[in-house]
């Protein structure tokens, strides 16, 4: 029994009842005015035809968004390791195909890499074990590959690997949640998008070969994941040594140069800086959230509750302002803290929390 081939865009279209090249808003409009056509005749929406009409326009938005995302793409240059040199290829304008294509008998190359899933930039050990986990997958597939570098400004470890078929290297890109793949050949240079509904985008290619080798990515990812580590060790200490003692900072050698701040340590750095700053906030909210409960209206005390809500709330003012020394208990001649009215006492009416569970309190 034969494989059914994969809907093509006319055919999504179509099912939506929309123009092979039409626009984005006019597929919403054709999706929303065929689903209410489809669910006025039966409002059960788990039928077939409405899962198949939903599923469409999921696949439609989806290849939207990914052709506009491809516009980003970082595809303008990519080196890769061949023997000890370092062959660099740039994206040239369709039609060119200038310099040297370094693998002989080989049709074509796809580079291929795990970094940053769905364009969402990941710390650098999330993409290493990524990256360990593609080329195990590469390994397995015994073709011939090469240690490669692309991405452009944002460098990421990649793998070129001959043998592929575009099909193969779409769903191997997929696997991997990428948006797309490269793929070279002796004519061309293109970006081959992981969803079939994207149609690829060719461009021609110039190369040039360099004598050094290209760095191990794998070896400068451990160097970065280990700077890191040590950068974390360092301003723990600092952190432990703000009350008084000089930091590290302060301890080193006036004439001490200090080496560029890795990518690595600019994102942990980052990353710490949001959590510290989100801890923050949410302590403060407790303590004031205590701080406005803790005290409950004395007995027979009206609470005027517009005042409360109109008039601005002002904090670090005075402490005889707020009735409080600062520290949360009573200022010198102000009032104390007001106490719950005793329900023996037939005063206030009583806390829900002093009931019995029989009349709604809570039973302690």
């Amino acid at each position: 029994m034969s494989k059914r081939p994969n809907p093509t865009r006319a055919d999504l279209l179509a099912l939506l009842g929309a123009q092979p090249e039409t626009s984005v808003a006019a597929i919403c409009r054709s999706y929303l005015s065929r689903r209410r056509e489809l669910l006025a005749s039966d409002p059960d929406h788990r039928r077939p035809e409405v899962a198949r009409l939903d599923d469409a326009f999921t696949r439609l938005r989806a290849a939207t968004d990914l052709e506009s995302r491809l516009d980003d793409y970082p595809c303008a240059e990519v080196k890769i390791g061949v023997e000890d040199t370092t062959v660099v290829v740039r994206s040239a304008p369709a039609g060119t195909a200038s310099g040297e294509f370094p693998f002989p008998g080989v049709e074509r190359v796809h580079v291929l890499t795990a970094f940053n899933p769905r364009s969402r930039r990941l710390r650098p050990h999330e993409n290493a074990n990524r990256q360990r986990a593609l080329a195990g997958r590469v390994a397995t597939t015994g073709l011939p590959s090469w240690p490669a570098v692309g991405g452009g400004r944002q460098a990421q470890t990649s793998i070129a690997v001959a043998g592929l078929t575009r099909a193969r290297a779409r769903a191997l890109g997929a696997e991997f949640e990428q948006d797309a793949v490269v793929e070279w050949t002796p004519t061309a240079w293109s970006v081959v998008p992981c969803d079939e509904l994207v149609a690829p985008r060719e461009f021609g290619w110039r190369s040039s070969r360099l004598t050094k080798p290209l760095p191990d990515p794998a070896a400068a990812a451990r160097r970065a994941e280990a700077a890191a580590a040590a950068d974390r060790a360092a301003t723990d200490v600092r952190t432990a040594t703000a009350d008084g003692l000089p930091s590290t900072d302060e301890a080193r050698p006036a004439d001490e140069e200090t080496g560029p701040v890795s990518d690595a340590h600019e994102i942990l750095v980052a990353d710490a800086v949001r959590a510290l700053a989100a801890e923050e906030a949410e302590t403060a909210a407790i303590a004031r959230a205590r701080e406005l409960t803790a005290a409950t209206p004395a007995a027979g005390t009206a609470t005027d509750t517009t005042a409360t809500t109109d008039t601005p709330m002002v904090t670090g003012g005075p402490a005889a302002e707020t009735g409080t020394d600062g520290s949360g208990g009573p200022a010198a001649g102000g009032a104390p803290a007001p106490r719950k009215a005793d329900p023996a006492a037939g005063g206030a009416t009583p806390d829900p929390h002093d009931l019995p569970a029989s009349h709604g309190g809570n039973g302690e």
